[in-house]
Order: structure tokens, then C-alpha cells, then sequence
């Protein structure tokens, strides 16, 4: 099955996930338009890194419709959640970059090999094919010095770079990022954020869980406040944050 609206990178209507017997997600919907940026807002506990998760396969959900770059990774038939197949679920996957909070680098790689092993292994790019991409977004990361360097000897941030390297690797129509600062001291914070700006600024579909509310206002052209599993709220950056019209959102944005 095959979405129509090329415009559209992430449908996401009606999901629905629970652990055990919570409900995490309560019927969330959403879209992510092409060249799009939108951060997802909220506290602790209120579902925002279990969409990401659903989003990107991570986890699967119990009801609701899924569509990632056209193609469908699930929905409803007959009163019955489908998932695609194992094929299409591979196709899927290679549409899209995840940044983790905790950077989930091969500890064992160099930060070389780290980047280019999906793409000589999952994607079948030669080795000199994978290495002129590495070291292109070296280049972009300002990592250029690093290639041979395994992950301990990075800092946070520069790790962090080296996972948003990897995920820009397999050129993804969508980026997931699942706060990516929240394990970094503000210097190193600094750096991460601005390259995720750049980014922006060049037009990269991307979702960010972010608790940077001045980054969310001034580089996202739409935030998602979410709370209790609920999307609350929802609108342009600049207007949601400094304008919140309901009272939940108010009250979580007087913190910041």
C-alpha cells in the first residue's frame, strides 16, 4: 500500500499503545510535512519518546495507522491491526534516521566504522562509496580528525554528533531525534544544537522530543505539546510557546 500525498513524510492517526495496563498513547494523531521540522514537547512520563519508538519500530502499537515516507507500516483492517511484512518493514526502516539520547554508538567501532557499516552492509554501497559519505559528514559535524577514534575517547557531544552523522548516512526522508541533549552538560549541548539547526535551515524533515523550549521556538516550524498520552496542544513554534492557549501547556511553559 502506498500513501498518495508525497508531501506527507509521517502520517501517524489514532495510535494507541499501553504497557501492561497503562495506556501510554490515548489515540494520538499527526502529520509531518516534507522539509518540515516539528518538536514534541511535554513532561516526564507523558508519551512522547513512546511515539518516537512506535514511529520508528521500536515498539509496535495495539490500534491505529502508521505511514512513513508513502509507505504503510500498519493499520486498520476489518476492526484488526496489520503490520506489513518483514520486506516492507526493511524498506520502511531505511527511510529514516534515529538520534538516541544516549548516542547508542558501536562501543567496539571506530567512529569511522560506525557510520559506514549499514551502508556497506545494509544498503550495499561500496567501501570507497561509504567512506567519501563518512567523510563528508565528518566534514559537516566538524569531526574531520576523528574518523579513527573509538567512542570513549570522544566527549558527549562530540559523540552525539557522530550519531547524527550516522543517521544522516543512508540519506533518510526523516530524521527522529529522542532528546538529544538530555545527556550532555550546556556547553557541549550547544554545539549539538547547532548543527541540528544547520539542518533545519537546509530543509531536513525531522521530529525532536526536546526539552529546549527556546531551541523548540526558534527552529521548529511546529510544536506538539503532549501530556497524560494526549496531544494537549498543538501549533506554530514561536505562537505555542510564547501564546499557549490551554492551561495544561501554560502551566508546563511557566517552568522554563
Amino acid at each position: 500500500m502506498s500513501d498518495v500525498n508525497n508531501d506527507i513524510v509521517l502520517e501517524i492517526k489514532d495510535i494507541h499503545k499501553s504497557f501492561n495496563k497503562l495506556e501510554v498513547l490515548q489515540g494520538i494523531s499527526m502529520e509531518v510535512k516534507r522539509g518540515e521540522v516539528v518538536a514534541v514537547i511535554g513532561p516526564s512520563g507523558g508519551g512522547k519518546s513512546t511515539l518516537l519508538r512506535c514511529a520508528t519500530t521500536l515498539e509496535k502499537v495495539d490500534a491505529g495507522r502508521i505511514v512513513i515516507g508513502g509507505d504503510v507500516l500498519c493499520d486498520e483492517v476489518d476492526g484488526h491491526l496489520v503490520y506489513c511484512d518483514k520486506k516492507l518493514e526493511k524498506e520502511i526502516r531505511s527511510k529514516f534516521g534515529l538520534v538516541f539520547q544516549n548516542f547508542n554508538l558501536f562501543p567496539h567501532f571506530s567512529v569511522r566504522r560506525n557510520i559506514t557499516e549499514a551502508l556497506i552492509h545494509v544498503h550495499k554501497k561500496s567501501k570507497p562509496e561509504a567512506d567519501a559519505i563518512c567523510d563528508g559528514l565528518l566534514k559537516k559535524m566538524d569531526l574531520e580528525a576523528k574518523a579513527d577514534e573509538y567512542p570513549c575517547n570522544l566527549s558527549g557531544g562530540q559523540q552525539q554528533r557522530v550519531s547524527i552523522a550516522r543517521a544522516l548516512a543512508t540519506n533518510p526522508e526523516i530524521i527522529f531525534f529522542d532528546e538529544p541533549t538530555s545527556a550532555l552538560d550546556p556547553e557541549l549541548t550547544k554545539g549539538v544544537l547547532t548543527v541540528i539547526k544547520e539542518l533545519a535551515q537546509e530543509k531536513m524533515t525531522m521530529v525532536i522530543v526536546t526539552h529546549e523550549m527556546s531551541f523548540a521556538r526558534d527552529v521548529a516550524d511546529r510544536i506538539v505539546f503532549m501530556d497524560g498520552g494526549v496531544i494537549v496542544e498543538e501549533g506554530p513554534a514561536y505562537d505555542l510557546v510564547t501564546n499557549p492557549k490551554q492551561e495544561r501547556t501554560k502551566a508546563f511553559l511557566a517552568g522554563y
